[in-house]
């Protein structure tokens, strides 16, 4: 116990504390009232209000309150009495008939459990006990549930002793914090420490995946030797690239005209032979490709074109792609190209514009030469413009292909094509002079001019200044290495290409105290958190110059790191991990129920599969999906938009899927939303509901996962092996099934499953109004009727097969279900209110949770829940914005490596 003395001094700072505080606080150890709070309002249960309200009161009495906590658990013998008073009575009343000597549910047992917090092992089965209690998912629903103020002294007496073990712990057990650069962020790290974007990601083994966790995390990014082997093969691959010879290559041209007569397009259509249809290219029009023969094995290109378009109907717009790599004009889906840029055409053919794109030979596959007759031929790259415009409309009549009403749809207009390369404006460029810089040393010093150009690389691929003994390290690399290469600049590729592969390049930068100060750690945290990259030249001077410490200064460091465009990277690589979006393109769609929604081709030994080179649906509501999530940041909008929202993020061809009207060309746009779009927030987002549905039906088991572990950071478990999968309620295997809705409720009541979809069925059913494509749809057919797909000789083209669907599809939606702890919510829109009345704070805390992760490059544990608590507890008053949390993350003393401290 801690003498009065000391008791009287710590209950007076306290006193002292809160006084100062604005808010009128009333403190009992089981109750904790916060009054004149503008964030607090109706509809939260008693539970979630004592959570934040504890945050919001912690944040306000500081330290003092921790030593209040001190206080309560400064001596074994309170611990126990408040254990047999309080808790233990709790466990026998509510807990201990399914986790006691009896029986141990999910493997949990608490009549084990004493109330002593004295080791890591302890403290950690406490913590799962209090996320449980916290989220109110125990007691379960069914069962007898104490009453708020009881379970708010449970929690709070918990919690407290949780907090006091972590501060008084003297055994800290240290979170792993080693770990590699993922693929993402090794290519950006070296695109900006060399000047040049060249994509390597394809030579590396693959980065794991897990579904709704991050895979930045040193469980993750380990290092072997196969990697090794590959980081070196790529870093001289780089290095070639970036270091030039001293001669100026010859710019090498390939050209080709097209004018504007009339040819035949092998369907019965007539066009212009520099007009581009789409996808029906004849011969000798530009949409066959240019092939290039003349093009060197590195540098950069440029491709200039003079382009206009025509617009027969009501189009303004019509994208126009560039591919590079593998002639498309064979019957084969294994052709190989690359994307390199995109124009939007605007004008007539009457004012064409000349457009220019540029990008790396490297990043380009050529098509290796074939021997014809004898001779081999050289390797060629095609160069392919797209008129892919899309109106949704494609499918219709048979349009794609064969296309009998070709003249109705945009097509652009092609004069002309150059492609030149390499290109540069000086020489050396300026990537080379970057690394191997002008200096008079490098006549009359040679070994000082190499003790110059490593001492400023390695200082900048490891992100702090590189120490006297590192660069002399690689001065004797070097050479040992002259002597075998013809030239300075030789010698010095492959002595970089070494320096890539060191530790120091390939792992995150952590503080040692010695070579590594916390302020470049701090550096790097930052930019490796918002650019997936290595941080710039301020980030960098700021670290020197210790002032990274200050909050401020952090605030406006993220603030111009967002503004950058390289955030993307983080808004893409944050989201789509996140969310689990990318399992939405395994995902096989069903053609024949959803004729539509990709494009096949029709004829030929390819008939029936998917169209090779082109943009679908499914990438477009990836993109869908990551730009709205950017535009929330952007707009410093709060997390109730990721839930519901006026706006939606579109291009056209999304817009025509959603039956949204008035939306242009294929860059996303913020649109905004009527209620008869039935869209709004990332619950109707196309990428989430196809990628958590079957392809033929909608899953509500999927889409019930996806919404607790992304949305309201609940942990699911996975069903056990033997459990079977659940029909669908349409295609081949359906003749005789129920409803999966039918399915689910035999499931609940059933023993050893209803334990489980009790909770998660009620959360997936109001999904049901948005079918396997992520389209709204309010009528289905009557139960045990099946559904048969497309078929051209009964329906005749896609009006046909609309009508008869029409025509089937006569039942309304079932969709709706008691969500746990919570009301009846029948359908979308119901669900989203409860979500946004009741659930406000959790999704919140989760998004926090995610963001603190993935920024710290870790899982977190029960040691962060204070970090977590204060970070809500500041963000709460103005319903968490998103922009703002993440300053809030970055300045938390968690990220800052301010551990042991509250801040």
């Amino acid at each position: 116990m801690l003498p009065g003395a000391l008791l009287l001094v710590l209950g007076v700072r306290l006193a002292i504390a809160v006084s100062r505080q604005p808010a009128v606080l009333s403190v009992e150890w089981t109750r904790v009232k916060l009054d004149r709070t503008s964030w607090f309002r109706g509809g939260w249960s008693g539970i979630r209000r004592a959570r934040y309200l504890r945050s919001a009161w912690r944040t306000a009495c500081g330290r003092a309150n921790l030593i209040m906590m001190l206080v309560f658990w400064s001596g074994s013998g309170v611990c126990d009495e408040q254990y047999q008073q309080l808790v233990r009575p709790f466990f026998a009343e509510h807990c201990l008939r399914c986790h006691g000597p009896d029986d141990s549910r999910g493997m949990v047992t608490l009549h084990t459990v004493d109330g002593r917090m004295e080791s890591e092992q302890s403290v950690q089965q406490w913590a799962r006990i209090l996320d449980v209690l916290e989220a109110g998912s125990m007691p379960p629903e069914g069962e007898p549930q104490p009453q708020d103020a009881r379970r708010q002294a449970i929690t709070g007496w918990i919690d407290a002793g949780i907090r006091a073990y972590v501060e008084q712990a003297e055994q800290v057990t240290a979170a792993a914090n080693v770990r590699r650069l993922t693929n993402f962020e090794y290519q950006n790290t070296l695109r900006d420490l060399l000047g040049v974007d060249l994509h390597v990601i394809d030579s590396l083994p693959k980065d794991p995946v897990r579904p709704y966790r991050f895979h930045n995390t040193a469980e993750f990014m380990l290092l072997g030797p196969e990697q090794i082997d590959r980081y070196l093969e790529i870093a001289r691959r780089v290095m070639a690239s970036v270091i030039v010879e001293p001669e100026r290559p010859e710019t090498q041209v390939t050209r080709q005209e097209w004018n504007d007569q009339e040819v035949k397009n092998g369907f019965g259509s007539v066009q212009k032979r520099n007009e581009i249809c789409i996808h029906n290219s004849p011969k000798g029009t530009p949409g066959q490709g240019m092939v290039i023969r003349d093009f060197p094995a590195t540098g950069e290109f440029r491709i200039r074109f003079q382009a206009a378009a025509i617009f027969p109907n009501a189009a303004h717009v019509l994208p126009l792609r560039f591919v590079l790599g593998y002639n498309l004009n064979i019957n084969s889906s294994t052709q190989e190209v690359e994307p390199v840029g995109l124009v939007e055409l605007r004008s007539s053919a009457d004012g064409p514009h000349v457009y220019e794109l540029r990008g790396r030979i490297e990043n380009f596959p050529v098509q290796q030469g074939k021997v014809q007759r004898g001779r081999l031929e050289p390797d060629s790259l095609t160069l392919t413009p797209q008129n892919i415009y899309d109106d949704g409309t494609l499918n219709d009549d048979n349009r794609f292909l064969y296309w009998p009403r070709q003249p109705e749809m945009p097509r652009a207009v092609v004069d002309w094509i150059e492609f030149a390369a390499p290109v540069t404006d000086v020489w050396p460029p300026e990537h080379h002079s970057r690394v191997l810089f002008e200096s008079p040393l490098r006549e009359s010093d040679p070994q000082a001019y190499v003790k110059q150009v490593l001492e400023r690389f390695m200082s900048r691929a490891y992100r702090r200044p590189a120490s006297a003994e590192e660069v002399q390290r690689f001065c004797q690399v070097y050479e040992l290495l002259r002597p075998d290469f013809v030239s300075l600049e030789a010698a010095m590729r492959e002595t970089l290409a070494l320096v890539l592969v060191t530790p120091q390049f390939l792992l995150h930068t952590t503080g040692d105290g010695e070579v590594t100060t916390s302020q470049h750690e701090l550096a790097s945290r930052l930019s490796y958190f918002l650019w997936a990259s290595m941080p710039d030249e301020e980030l960098l001077r700021l670290a020197a110059a210790g002032r990274l410490d200050d909050a401020d200064v952090i605030e406006q460091q993220v603030l111009r790191m967002l503004a950058d465009g390289r955030s993307r990277d983080f808004v893409s690589s944050f989201t789509t991990q996140w969310l689990s979006l990318l399992k939405m393109k395994t995902v096989p769609i069903n053609k024949d129920l959803f004729p539509r929604f990709l494009y096949y081709v029709e004829a030929g030994e390819r008939s029936g599969t998917e169209e090779p080179y082109l943009p679908t649906i499914r990438d477009h509501m990836l993109d869908e999906t990551v730009s709205f999530v950017g535009e929330l940041i952007r707009r410093n909008a709060g997390v109730s938009q990721l839930v519901e929202s006026d706006f939606a993020m579109l291009n056209q061809p999304l817009a025509a899927h959603y039956g949204v009207g008035g939306v242009e060309g294929v860059q996303m746009q913020p649109v905004p939303l009527q209620p008869e779009h039935h869209l709004g927030g990332l619950l109707t987002h196309g990428s989430v509901l196809i990628g958590n549905g079957t392809g033929s039906a909608p899953h509500p088991i999927y889409r019930a996962v996806w919404l607790r572990e992304a949305i309201l950071g609940e942990h699911v478990q996975a069903p056990p092996a033997e459990v079977p999968a659940l029909s669908d309620s349409a295609g081949e295997s359906a003749e005789q099934a129920l409803t999966i809705r039918d399915l689910l409720a035999r499931h609940r009541n059933t023993e050893g499953c209803s334990d489980c979809h009790v909770r998660l069925d009620p959360w997936g059913i109001p999904f049901e109004h948005y079918n396997a494509i992520g389209k709204y749809q309010p009528l289905v057919p009557k139960e045990r009727t099946r559904v048969r797909g497309f078929a051209r000789e009964k329906d005749g083209d896609l009006s046909g097969y609309l009508r008869y669907l029409e025509s089937v599809n006569t039942e309304s939606v079932q969709a709706s279900a008691r969500v746990p702890n919570g009301p009846e919510v029948d359908g979308m829109d119901q669900l989203k209110r409860h979500l946004l009345e009741s659930r406000l704070p959790d999704i919140g805390q989760n998004v926090t949770r995610r963001l603190l992760s993935y920024a710290l490059g870790r899982e977190l544990t029960y040691r962060d829940r204070s970090a977590v608590d204060e970070i809500l507890a500041q963000a709460a008053s103005d319903g968490f914005p998103l922009r703002d949390l993440i300053v809030l993350v970055c300045q938390s003393g968690t990220f800052r490596g301010q551990t042991g401290a509250l801040q």
